[in-house]
């Protein structure tokens, strides 16, 4: 019986001793198995959330990716041999850097390398996508109206009108002198509009009083006679 005994325990000795065999190669191999490139993380992360990967790194088998999506910074942690994405958080809302619009003494001497001259008015309008500036010149007797982009001092658009000799378009400046001359205060706006005759100025006046509501008048101001057109008071 003892012999027996002894018989039957080698075979499951030997069996013992072979699965301890594969466990252990099999955690080797588990364990030696290649985490997924940094290529291909970079393409499953913007293939997934149509942002740009801004930087990656990997650490204990986990990618962690830095991911820009709608203006917004995301942080993901991805596992690299998987590909899955463990968590992907926001961090903070990105402020997207805009280029300083140029200055209206750059933008006069833009226009002053193609009109040689006085520009008669300008004036920035950031409404615009991009932020532009309109301008009025006079050269060769021409009514120059023109667009420029803030960003570049770039011409978008230009239209010439001939006017005689004797019609003289006056300035801005020129234009708030005769405004304040009927109401004192500040100026809180102008602008130009081109007509047939050679437009008019709007000049807004914003006047307070200590002790009394805030007057605020538009004057309209031809802008060859410097003549008032018209006034409409808020009081």
């Amino acid at each position: 019986m003892k012999i027996m005994k002894k018989v039957w325990g080698i075979p499951l000795l030997f069996t013992i001793i072979i699965l301890t065999a594969i466990g252990f190669y099999s955690g080797i191999w588990f364990k030696a198995e290649k985490p997924l490139t940094e290529e291909e993380i970079y393409t499953e992360l913007e293939e997934m959330y149509g942002g740009t990967v801004d930087s990656l790194s990997l650490k204990n088998d986990i990618y962690v990716a830095e991911l820009t999506r709608s203006g917004a910074l995301y942080l993901a942690k991805i596992n690299a041999v998987t590909g899955k994405v463990l968590s992907i958080d926001q961090k903070s809302e990105m402020e997207i850097a805009l280029p300083e619009v140029f200055s209206e003494e750059e933008i006069k001497r833009a226009i002053a390398k193609k009109y040689p001259g006085e520009v008669e008015y300008l004036s920035l309008s950031k409404e615009e996508d991009p932020p532009v500036y309109n301008g009025i010149v006079e050269h060769d007797q021409n009514l120059i109206t023109i667009v420029l982009n803030a960003f570049t001092g770039e011409f978008i658009s230009e239209e010439t009108k001939e006017i005689p000799v004797k019609n003289v378009l006056i300035t801005r400046e020129q234009a708030i002198k005769i405004a304040l001359e009927q109401l004192q205060g500040d100026v809180d706006h102008v602008s130009f509009m081109l007509t047939d005759d050679g437009g008019y100025y709007l000049v807004e006046i914003e006047q307070e009083i200590e002790g009394k509501e805030e007057i605020d008048a538009v004057f309209q101001i031809h802008a060859i006679t410097g003549e008032i057109l018209s006034v409409e008071w808020d009081d």
